[in-house]
């Protein structure tokens, strides 16, 4: 309740006093404590009548129904679990990572999409970085810094068997494309 005394802010300390004493507030809208507190104590007492008049076929019925309830609970439970595990497969199944997948499963569950999508950039990234590492793995080692020999048919045919083996083993290339030029 908002209290409000007009031009309040303009008045001298003692007008603002005598303001206030003789204010009278409404509380039109509002139950007093006295009639609230024996509200709420009678109906408590009619509460406690009505589940000792409860017949026993009444508090089986009672009975049931909160047992239906806690396993509808649980169902409800293993349901949304049996969908993270789902998830979960498929985000592994897709090469996620174990932790990764299953916090996408679970949002994913959950309706979160901010973390969903954040996690598959997490993902993106991981792989771009693996995919990376395995293309400098499978890249072979540059030359020495010595460019191949030049070399013609006349130089090869003026090394020995053994030099012109090693020189084959060493610039594969280059031998083929001498002897392609036939």
């Amino acid at each position: 309740m908002k209290i409000q005394i007009e031009n309040y802010e303009n008045m001298t300390p003692e007008e603002k006093i005598a303001a206030w004493e003789a204010y009278e507030p409404d509380y039109s809208g509002y139950v007093r404590k006295d009639v609230f507190d024996k509200t709420a104590s009678d109906l408590a007492a009619a509460k406690k009548t009505i589940r000792e008049k409860m017949t026993e076929d009444e508090a089986k019925a009672q009975q049931t129904a909160e047992e239906i309830e806690l396993l509808r609970a649980r169902v409800e439970e293993l349901d949304r679990e049996k969908k993270i595990g789902t998830y979960a497969n498929a985000y592994l199944g897709m090469g996620y990572a174990e932790d990764l997948a299953r916090s996408t499963a679970e949002a994913l569950a959950n309706g979160d999409t901010e973390t969903v999508f954040a996690n598959q950039k997490k993902h993106t990234e991981a792989r771009e970085k693996a995919l990376r590492a395995e293309l400098l793995k499978s890249t072979p080692a540059p030359a020495n810094g010595n460019p191949a020999p030049t070399v013609t048919k006349e130089t090869l045919s003026r090394m020995t068997l053994a030099q012109r083996q090693e020189f084959a083993l060493a610039n594969r290339e280059a031998y083929e494309n001498i002897y392609k030029k036939e």
